[in-house]
């Protein structure tokens, strides 16, 4: 009889580790969607630190930028990052994948090294 309760509270302990407590978000962005926000992010904060000075006089705000491509405000983007992260095969996935774009545009700005170089307007242009 207490090997039958000991495996039966086993079996609760597994099952009840198993769900997740982070609630989707009401605005949910799904695996594409996320993915692309992250790169989005990932190219606006490395224009921001390179030519910050351009984006000033452009008067362009990246937050804003991407609060209105993804329909989204900024708890609603926490809300997706803290789901996401709750389940961790899931988000290494996207940052894996975000990655590899990221290296493929850079190894594509290098070869296009030779060439003139694109102007911040058009950098923009490209993630829009």
């Amino acid at each position: 009889m207490k090997k039958i309760t000991y495996i039966i509270i086993l079996l609760l302990i597994f099952t009840a580790c198993r769900q997740n407590i982070v609630p989707k978000p009401k605005n949910f962005l799904d695996e594409q969607q996320m993915e692309n926000l992250l790169y989005d992010m990932a190219i606006l904060e490395t224009m921001k630190n390179s030519h910050a000075h351009l984006l000033d006089s452009l008067q362009f705000n990246p937050q804003e930028f991407i609060y209105q491509k993804y329909h989204t405000d900024s708890i609603s983007l926490s809300q997706n990052m803290i789901y996401y992260a709750s389940y961790p095969k899931e988000y290494d996935d996207i940052v894996q994948k975000v990655e590899k774009r990221l290296n493929a545009q850079r190894d594509s700005m290098s070869k296009a090294s030779a060439l003139p170089s694109q102007s911040l307007g058009q950098q923009l242009e490209s993630i829009k």
